[in-house]
Formats: C-alpha cells, sequence, structure tokens
C-alpha cells in the first residue's frame, strides 16, 4: 500500500480552507455547551451535598459541635466554588452566545464581510475567555496555556490574547505568598534570603516563582505554590471531565476514559514539588549530558511539598526569539532560517532523548516553560509535569521508531498493538494505514517533514487519516501515548508554525540509536 499525493484532491482542499469556518464555530460551540451543562450540574450536586452535610449536622446530636462544625464548612465551600463556577459560566454563556449570533448575521451579508466580523468577534472572545482563564486560574489556565502553544489550530488573535498565560498570569497577594513560604520552610524570610524579590518574574497556573539571593551570593528561582490551588483543581478535573464527556457525540470515538483519566493524574501530580524536584534533578542530569539544552539545576536544602529552589537562568521566551527570527527571515535574511531550524531541531533532539532513551520526559513543552539563553543555549523549565516510561515500553517505543524508518509496516503495526492500540474492530487496519501514511512522509523526497511541513500537504494527509479513523476508529489508547500526544502535538505546532528546514532522521537517529543500545 502506498499513499500518493494526486492533484484529484487539490479542490477539495480549497473547498475545505473556504468553508472550515462555520464548521469549526459549531464545533466550539457545542464545546461551550458541553462545559455550561457540566457546571450546571456540578452547582446542583454541590448544592445537594451542603444541604446533606447540614441536615447530618443537626441530626448528630451525640457529636452536635462537630456536627455543626462540619455544616459550616460545607456551605462556605459550596458558597466558594458555586461562586467560581457561575462566574465561569456567565463568560462561556457570553461568548457561546456570540458565536451564535455571528452565525445567523453571516448568512445576511458578503462573505468578505462575514469574515471581517468573525475576525473581531474573535479578538473579542479571545479577551473574554484570557479574562475567565486568568480570573480562576488552575485547570481552565490549563486549558488557555494548551491552546496558546497551537498557532496551528487557533486564530491569530486568540494565540495573541492567550500568550500571556504561559508565565505571566496575576499574582497572588504579595504579604500572603511571603506568610505560606516562611511557613513552608519554618523560618523567617531574612535568614533564608539575603535578598527576595516578593514581586514575582513568572506566574503561572499553580505557583509563581520569584528572584531571590542566598546568604552565599547564589541567585536562585524560588517556586511558590498558590493557597489551596490542590482543592481548585479538583473542581476544574471534574468540569473538565464532564466537558469531555459532553462532548463525546461530536467528537471522532477515541479512548476518552484514559485521556481523561492520564490527564487528572498528571495535573494533580504537579502540586507536588518534592516529585517535581526529583524529577528535575533526574532529567536536568541526562540533559548535561547532551549539547545545546540544558535545565536548571537545584540548589539548596530551602525545599518543601510547595516550595522549590532553583539556579536563576537568564532567557528569553522561545517563541520570542522564533518570531523575531521569523521576521527577519521574512526580510531576507537566509541565516534567521538556519538559526530557527537549529533551535527547533534541537528541541526535537531533547525530547527523542528524553522519551526514547531517558524514559521520563517533561510533558508540558509550552513557550514558556521554554527559554534560549544569549549563547543560543535551549533552557527546559518545570518539571511538575513529568512523565515516566518503564523500560519496556520505552524500548517498544524506540524499536517502533526504527520500524518507521526501515519501512517496515507490518512491525509498525505489531509494535503499536503491542504498546496497547487498540481499534474498534479488532482488525490493525486503521494502525497499518496510519503507520503506511507515515512512511510515505520519510519516504518521499518532497515530503512535507523533509521540506518545512507545508500546511496544505498536511492537512491533505489528515482528511484521508480521519476518513479511516471514522471506518476503523482507535478506541483504545495507551495512557503513556496521552503525555508522548501532548507533547507531539505541541512541538509539532511549533514546526507548523516557524516551518524549520528538518531531516527528521538526522534529528532522531542519535536518540534512537543510544535507546536501543541501552
Amino acid at each position: 500500500m502506498h499513499v500518493s499525493r494526486s492533484s484529484a484532491i487539490q479542490p477539495e482542499h480549497k473547498e475545505y480552507q473556504i468553508f472550515s469556518a462555520e464548521p469549526s464555530l459549531r464545533h466550539w460551540l457545542a464545546a461551550v455547551d458541553a462545559v455550561l451543562r457540566a457546571v450546571e450540574e456540578t452547582v446542583w450536586r454541590l448544592r445537594r451535598e451542603a444541604l446533606e452535610a447540614c441536615q447530618a449536622g443537626r441530626e448528630d446530636w451525640a457529636d452536635w459541635a462537630d456536627g455543626i462544625r462540619d455544616a459550616q464548612g460545607a456551605l462556605r465551600s459550596w458558597r466558594q466554588q458555586t461562586s467560581r463556577l457561575v462566574g465561569i459560566g456567565w463568560e462561556l454563556t457570553k461568548i457561546a452566545t456570540g458565536y451564535r449570533l455571528h452565525l445567523t448575521r453571516a448568512a445576511f451579508v458578503s462573505r468578505r464581510r462575514a469574515a471581517a466580523m468573525l475576525e473581531r468577534l474573535h479578538e473579542k472572545n479571545a479577551q473574554r475567555f484570557t479574562a475567565v482563564c486568568i480570573s480562576h486560574g488552575a485547570g481552565f489556565l490549563k486549558v488557555g496555556q494548551l491552546l496558546s502553544s497551537r498557532p496551528d489550530l487557533m486564530p491569530r488573535v486568540w494565540i495573541e490574547a492567550l500568550s500571556i498565560l504561559q508565565d505571566n498570569v496575576p499574582a497572588e497577594d504579595e504579604q500572603r505568598m511571603v506568610t505560606i513560604l516562611e511557613e513552608e520552610l519554618d523560618s523567617s524570610l531574612d535568614a533564608t534570603f539575603r535578598d527576595f524579590d516578593a514581586t514575582p518574574i513568572a506566574s503561572a497556573s499553580i505557583g509563581q516563582v520569584h528572584r531571590a539571593v542566598l546568604h552565599d551570593d547564589t541567585v536562585v528561582a524560588v517556586k511558590l505554590q498558590r493557597p489551596s490551588i490542590d482543592t481548585v483543581i479538583q473542581l476544574d478535573m471534574r468540569i473538565l471531565a464532564s466537558f469531555l464527556e459532553g462532548m463525546r457525540t461530536s467528537l471522532p470515538p477515541a479512548d476518552y476514559d484514559t485521556i481523561v483519566r492520564e490527564v487528572r493524574a498528571t495535573i494533580s501530580a504537579e502540586v507536588d514539588y518534592e516529585a517535581e524536584r526529583a524529577h528535575g534533578v533526574a532529567v536536568g542530569e541526562y540533559l548535561a549530558t547532551l549539547q545545546g539544552v540544558r535545565a536548571p539545576r537545584s540548589v539548596g536544602t530551602h525545599q518543601s511539598k510547595r516550595v522549590l529552589v532553583t539556579e536563576f537562568i537568564e532567557g528569553e521566551k522561545i517563541t520570542s526569539v522564533l518570531d523575531r527570527l521569523a521576521e527577519a527571515r521574512a526580510a531576507g535574511d537566509e541565516s534567521a532560517q538556519t538559526e530557527i531550524s537549529r533551535l527547533v531541531n534541537k528541541l526535537i533532539e531533547a525530547y527523542a532523548h528524553q522519551i526514547l532513551e531517558l524514559g521520563r520526559f517533561q510533558a508540558d513543552p509550552h513557550p514558556g516553560n521554554l527559554l534560549v539563553e544569549a549563547d543560543g543555549t535551549l533552557v527546559i523549565l518545570d518539571f511538575g509535569c513529568t512523565k515516566i516510561l518503564e523500560g519496556e515500553v520505552r524500548r517498544a517505543y524506540a524499536q517502533l521508531l526504527q520500524a518507521f524508518f526501515v519501512q517496515d509496516t507490518k512491525r509498525v503495526s505489531e509494535l503499536l498493538q503491542q504498546l496497547g492500540f487498540r481499534t474498534r474492530s479488532g482488525r490493525p487496519d486503521t494502525l497499518l494505514w496510519f503507520a503506511e501514511l507515515m512512511l510515505d512522509e520519510l519516504r518521499s523526497e518532497g515530503s512535507a517533514l523533509r521540506q518545512g511541513f507545508s500546511s496544505s500537504e498536511m492537512i491533505d494527509e489528515w482528511i484521508r487519516l480521519l476518513r479511516a479513523v471514522e471506518q476503523d476508529p482507535v478506541v483504545r489508547v495507551p495512557d503513556h501515548f496521552v503525555m508522548i500526544g501532548r507533547v507531539v502535538a505541541t512541538l509539532g505546532g511549533l514546526v507548523m508554525h516557524y516551518r524549520p528546514t528538518m531531516d527528521v532522521q538526522r534529528v532522531m537517529v542519535p536518540a534512537l540509536i543510544a535507546a536501543l543500545s541501552n
């Protein structure tokens, strides 16, 4: 089986480009409706739980005081969580209403005017959604961060609005955070640090980062967890799980139970800074053996489950560097394309080594977690979201990549099934089709991979893949692939957007050789 690029699909692709806006809006509206239903159901459930706790408190005469305290706590929790959910629901309702009105208005105006109207609406709603993510943080902020790293999927105005979520969301009250820091370290600020900047240099969903100087003059980054973040995250995970459940009828068949379970477990684990420190040390020591990429070192004993201290690294966010280089490339600077390619290839190479050789990888490579130092060294930050691959699984992925490179379609299919992928019918046809599609890309001299990922060619290929998936969908994926898929999707978005020159085999083979010999 060999998939060729016939010219017959080109008109279909143009039609896809012209008419994709309205269907995508309808999918977005379906997603928002599902979230709103989940919010409503969660509020009613929380209300029932609060009322039941109050009733139990009144009836528990033997432990009357404890019962009343439990009831009061349940009511306070209900009010706090309901307030959060109502705020989210109201803003999403305004976004949904705006898009519904656009669908109606667009039917009565020219296509050009409808496009201009949609652009303005995107800008307005992107600001609204960004505000929701900022004001409510936690799980919803994670969604915004994920969307902000996909310039290949989201409209430009959404990417511009959401980019602030990568490392610059509103900080907590300074004195409150200082108090938490002193309680966690069981020491005064002055006793721990010679200098501490209470204004954070970066603020994200789980915590915020402060610049400080130890008494031995070491400059450090102090990552401090937001108060009560674990409770908020658990609430958001329930809502997001309900959202995905409500969306199932609008999405292709897939193993959403595994996806939700893995995402929930990974995000929940991000509140454990002791585990993050261990991951950062392990991956950082490994990256030190590679050239041109590194991670911050853990510093000192001033650590706890909610406080993490690492060396302070001066660097610029990778997308800022790539944007500047892309502008230079557009102006005719050929060296800019070389540097874009070097950075993106180095990033992909670093992740190939983490996944295939080390078997432990940072699974949240959004631009806020990737810096470029003045000498061009790539820095990977934040190991809160880290996935470990057991030895047999890691080797199976290495063998899978090897089978891709030697164009052994049958072996690719066998390994996909060995790793845990399953189709609805149980037959490997869809897995074989996917393998052949990827092998066609690798063997073709004019492939999108080799020429910098032409977006039109990739869309054509994915249209074919989606048709195959409709016939016999993949309904089970292994949990470890969820985070690998997240990394591939995020890095793929950077590749699609910045169009580096790539030779996939040259970038991946060193990691593959190391993995197979390990």
